[in-house]
């Protein structure tokens, strides 16, 4: 059963990569696009969301949150300018109940890059995106979601 479930968790995995969108098994558990928030205040990244119909033995399934901020900076000192790109990742696998087939939750992750400024040098951020990847651990349902 558990390289059952491993088989259908790493196809659930390439479809979503051939696809780049949400994927989920024959069960048609699926994460609900409009219903997912991505959120990055410098230090805790906030991701809400819901799955549908979410058929899983008992009653809670895990779903994993990886979330990645990306920011690209600008620095500049005298005639010296610096163009900095930086990257954090978090991750978190928590279990959450199902209740009629759905599954509401909010994960929070600290969420902090560092780095992106140099000792004497003025830097403004020039762009900076925030990435947030779900999966059910259980029903393969997957989404990625950008803020």
């Amino acid at each position: 059963m558990l390289f059952e479930k491993t088989l259908r968790t790493a196809a659930a995995t390439m479809a979503f990569l051939a696809s780049g969108s949400a994927t989920a098994h024959a069960d048609e558990a699926r994460f609900v696009p409009e219903a997912t928030e991505v959120s990055w205040d410098g230090t805790v990244a906030t991701v809400s969301f819901q799955e549908v119909d979410v058929v899983v033995e008992g009653t809670a399934t895990t779903i994993s949150v990886k979330v990645t901020a990306d920011v690209d900076v600008v620095c500049t000192k005298g005639q010296s300018t610096l163009d900095i790109h930086r990257s954090a990742t978090a991750l978190a696998a928590t279990e959450y109940p199902v209740e009629d087939g759905t599954v509401t939750g909010t994960a929070k992750l600290p969420l902090k890059v560092k780095g992106p400024q140099p000792p004497g040098y003025s830097c403004a951020v020039r762009h900076r995106s925030v990435t947030a990847v779900l999966e059910d651990f259980l029903t393969g349902a997957t989404l990625v979601r950008e803020a």
